[in-house]
């Protein structure tokens, strides 16, 4: 028994000492590269992040940039683009990795998603490896409620977890209730606060919140607004960010990495202001994944909102999501569909406006790749 609790003590203290020894070498890389910009919110953190490394770059800064997004990547200092391979599931250690690239590709600006979504696990990204002197909350959404909270105040009480020490933070949310709640922590812990709101001058390359929001970092950071922005005109989107599609005279547009209430529905209005889709019946194609049960329900109140003329189902919890569109929207017909292959594109015509809602998991990605073969991408 003696000899059992000597070697547990003896491997215990030879983690300790690993993770001391990780934690010195996170230190020093940290301290090479002059800012680190993590980027956290509800929606558009990829496409933000994105955007502000093709904007630095276009600055002439050496960049470093990694995104979580549908896929994580990295884009390194010359600009090349390639996966993080991951062995399991995703563990916040994988920043350390990253910031030892970026470190060794002597980057001047790290540009990192935050990839936690537990409170807990998004302060220590930020406070015990990434110690970022810039922080970007994009916005504050009613997303991820089984670990955030209910109430859009304790989701933006969650995100501040990412807010710097002594540095700044700049957030797109233009609500005073969550506005307030990230500016009285960044007081707190002696940043400050900038809130960035579209002036109406942005491009429509992208939403205007982001593109706003990543203007003002750049800025931030010495890059002058216009060399920015013609940086920013040339960034490499999320391979599965929002994409519209046309076949034969139907009209599709891919929303499953949006997956809030509120962002999926205000892309629908924002999409029913282009000439492709005004004046077009809506059809939703909902994508649910099994182990999130909140957006199952989130997906429901979606459909309700939009009162589509007919809805399919694809993916987990169909049953539920029969049961409750045929209260919400007694009149609308619900199809289900055994996988992506089973969606008939064929029955659309010039009428159509086909949504793709829900998630990528499973059969959305395979839906995406269906698209992009047999349809026409619009711009």
């Amino acid at each position: 028994m003696a000899l059992i609790t000597a070697i547990i003590g003896i491997l215990a203290a030879l983690w300790l000492l690993l993770l001391m020894r990780e934690r010195r070498r996170a230190r020093r890389d940290r301290a090479s590269i002059a800012h680190v910009v993590h980027v956290n919110g509800t929606r558009g953190k990829s496409s933000v992040s994105r955007m502000i490394e093709a904007g630095l770059r276009a600055g002439g800064l050496r960049v470093f940039c990694k995104t979580t997004g549908t896929d994580p990547m990295t884009i390194d200092v010359e600009g090349r683009e390639e996966p993080v391979l991951r062995r399991g599931r995703a563990n916040i250690r994988e920043q350390i990795a990253i910031l030892r690239r970026a470190a060794a590709q002597n980057a001047d600006v790290l540009v990192i998603e935050c990839m936690a979504v537990l409170p807990e696990l998004q302060y220590a990204a930020q406070h015990q490896i990434l110690d970022a002197d810039i922080g970007v909350i994009t916005n504050v959404r009613r997303d991820h409620t089984d670990v955030m909270g209910d109430t859009l105040p304790q989701i933006a009480e969650a995100l501040s977890n990412t807010v710097p020490r002594g540095g700044v933070l700049l957030t797109a949310e233009a609500a005073e209730a969550q506005a307030s709640v990230l500016a009285r922590r960044a007081s707190e812990l002696g940043s400050r606060f900038v809130q960035v709101l579209p002036d109406g001058t942005e491009p429509d390359f992208d939403f205007a919140e982001n593109i706003a929001l990543s203007l003002a970092v750049c800025e931030e950071l010495g890059v002058p607004r216009a060399t920015a922005l013609e940086g920013m005109r040339r960034y490499h989107r999320d391979p599965y960010a929002l994409s519209l599609y046309r076949r034969g005279g139907a009209v599709f547009a891919n929303g499953l990495s949006v997956n809030d209430v509120q962002s999926t529905v205000m892309v629908w209005e924002k999409l029913r202001e282009r000439p492709e889709f005004s004046g077009r019946e809506l059809t939703l194609l909902v994508n649910n994944r099994p182990d999130r049960g909140s957006r199952t329900r989130d997906m429901a109140e979606t459909c309700a909102l939009l009162q589509p003329r007919r809805i399919f189902l694809m993916g987990a919890a169909q049953g539920f999501m029969r049961a409750s569109l045929t209260k919400r929207l007694p009149g609308t017909k619900v199809i289900p569909l055994r996988n992506a292959a089973a969606f008939d594109m064929e029955q659309f015509t010039e009428e159509d406006a086909v949504y793709l809602i829900g998630n990528l998991a499973g059969e959305g990605r395979d839906l995406i790749r269906r698209l992009r073969e047999e349809g026409e991408e619009i711009v």
